[in-house]
């Protein structure tokens, strides 16, 4: 049955008519003009235009395009560019999975979809498809999550609608053999549909049972997979590519990303519904994800898209939030790991609620791997700048304690100062422009005056542009590039204005704040984007900011140096 209540019949907001205009144009089987396009959608033609935007970076993701001529717009695009596109909008658009229980007291799925998808497949295909899937989870020992459930569900309504139109995919140059599993559900497709699949038809299915069987994924599975994923092999990446993290971090990130990673390998996306929320809302964490994803695209060979970067990012937000009320700190001891092991059951013993343990260390290690943490607690006499040290012995008396926990609390009460922020302005930095102007254009600009000024080393332009091009920062009209840490020489934030706007990856965007970090600035990290937040947060500053004129005026709305 497929519940239809939740949707109206009328696209109201800007997701609906995309996704109204992309049906329209998916199944019309001769050309639309704007105006036929513009009334099924009830806006006027200048809304369309605008949403056309929407709809071309869609089409853009899957190679296909708007063939424009004087009788109207056709999509043009392979069979499978289309199975794609169909693919993408279900997914992006689909309800909630619902678990109803039947006459014999089972619980079984029920899938709920928009009105404005009806009309990609009938009614009956949809119905035998869920009892097909029905019927082989029965007899087969996967258990599907809620998005391989889905995720093949989709796959099969559109695929036994093109098949059943005669629309077939291209033939696969290399077959590969087929799951136990697979050939028990494609005999039962044939069943219930009375058609016989093609071969490269099943090997889509196939991929879909790989990914839900969670197999190590290799050659005799899958062609050009030639790294498997498993969980070992990413859970030591992750330790080893991630500066502070806590196993907490590691478990979670290490199922994420294996399953991610099979998914890709596959060619299986996953839509992330609050890419744009988690971009505006936890900056920093986004920040990290991106560097992340970078590392895993150079080890394994595969490329995360911005909605994957975006879950990554969940992951490292709730890390961040357990550390709020944390004093990362590192055991640094001369000899004996045992004597270091001892101190560090101690902390642990009685700091479990203030102070996270990241590693213990020796002097000689130091020197390969330097302090990055707040706090340093050493059974020697060492000095280390800009990083406190409390000298104790490994037994932790009363009075090493004392130290320790009112030193933890000077660095907690220090984390509350917003200053950080504003000592990273320079009215130098700080540029206007009136010019329509794209991405790369401000990108190089400001990587160029930051080089000449000795905030940047050679090559940052190319570096932050590389890193846009993993994972846009545009939210809304605000961007926010970041430098990576190997080409700042010291760190600052620069500020973009551009009130004619600047292209940006398919939005136009008129504030830039070009984020350069390292680690001089790593115990003010969090305070500074914390300030920063609450800055992408307020639209009016945001709308000030954007009409200011003189760099002394951005200074002063935030908080700024006002020093000539």
């Amino acid at each position: 049955m497929i519940q239809n209540k939740n949707y109206p019949d009328t696209p109201n907001t800007k997701n609906e008519r995309v996704i109204a205009i992309l049906s329209k144009l998916l199944l019309a089987n001769y050309p639309q003009t704007i105006q036929q396009l513009a009334d099924s959608t009830f806006v006027s033609r200048s809304t369309l235009e605008s949403d056309f935007k929407e709809v071309k970076r869609t089409l853009a993701k899957y190679g296909a395009l708007i063939e424009t001529t004087h009788d109207g717009m056709q999509i043009v695009a392979s069979e499978s560019s289309k199975r794609k596109l169909m693919s993408e909008l279900l997914t992006m658009y689909w309800g909630n999975t619902m678990y109803l229980e039947n006459k014999e007291g089972e619980m079984h799925r029920e899938l709920k979809i928009p009105n404005d998808m009806r009309s990609f497949f009938s009614k009956d295909i949809f119905k035998k498809v869920l009892s097909a899937l029905d019927r082989f989870q029965q007899v087969s020992p996967l258990h599907f999550t809620d998005y391989e459930f889905q995720s093949l569900a989709i796959h099969l309504i559109i695929s036994m609608e093109r098949i059943i139109k005669d629309k077939m995919l291209e033939k696969s140059e290399h077959p590969v053999k087929l799951e136990m599993n697979t050939v028990s559900l494609i005999n039962i497709l044939e069943s219930v549909f009375k058609v016989s699949i093609p071969q490269y038809e099943r090997q889509y299915i196939n991929i879909h049972i790989l990914a839900a069987e969670g197999q190590p994924i290799g050659k005799d599975k899958l062609e050009k997979a030639d790294s498997p994923i498993q969980q070992n092999v990413i859970h030591e990446f992750l330790a080893s590519n991630i500066r502070n993290h806590d196993e907490v971090l590691l478990r979670g990130l290490t199922v994420h990303v294996t399953s991610a990673l099979k998914r890709l390998y596959l060619g299986l996306n996953l839509h992330n519904p609050y890419t744009e929320d988690i971009k505006k809302f936890f900056p920093l964490a986004f920040n990290n994800a991106i560097d992340i994803s970078a590392k895993i695209e150079k080890q394994f060979n595969i490329t995360l898209n911005e909605d994957e970067v975006a879950f990554i990012a969940l992951h490292l937000e709730a890390y961040i939030e357990r550390q709020k009320s944390m004093v990362n700190a590192v055991i640094v001891c001369s000899t004996g790991l045992g004597t270091a092991r001892l101190l560090e059951q101690r902390v642990k013993k009685y700091f479990s609620d203030s102070i996270q343990i990241n590693r213990v260390t020796s002097i000689q290690d130091l020197k390969n791997r330097p302090i990055v943490e707040d706090l340093v607690i050493s059974t020697i006499r060492i000095e280390v700048p800009g990083t406190p040290v409390v000298v104790v012995p490994p037994f932790l008396d009363t009075g090493s304690a004392n130290q320790i926990r009112s030193k933890a609390t000077e660095i907690l009460e220090d984390r509350q100062n917003s200053g950080s922020f504003s000592r990273l302005l320079d009215k130098k930095l700080i540029f206007f422009s009136k010019e329509k102007e794209n991405r790369e254009q401000v990108i190089t600009k400001i990587g160029e005056t930051l080089q000449k000024l000795r905030y940047g080393r050679k090559g940052i332009s190319k570096a932050a542009l590389e890193r846009e091009s993993l994972a846009s920062t545009a939210i809304d009209n605000i961007a926010m590039p970041h430098a990576p840490i190997e080409f700042v020489a010291e760190p600052c934030i620069a500020i973009y204005i551009n009130p004619a706007g600047i292209r940006w990856q398919g939005n136009t965007v008129n504030v830039v704040f070009f984020l350069a970090m390292n680690r001089e600035v790593q115990t003010q990290i969090e305070q500074i984007y914390k300030y920063f937040n609450d800055v992408l947060e307020n639209k009016k500053l945001l709308k000030e900011i954007e009409g200011c004129v003189k760099p002394q005026e951005v200074l002063k709305k935030l908080g700024g140096d006002l020093i000539e």
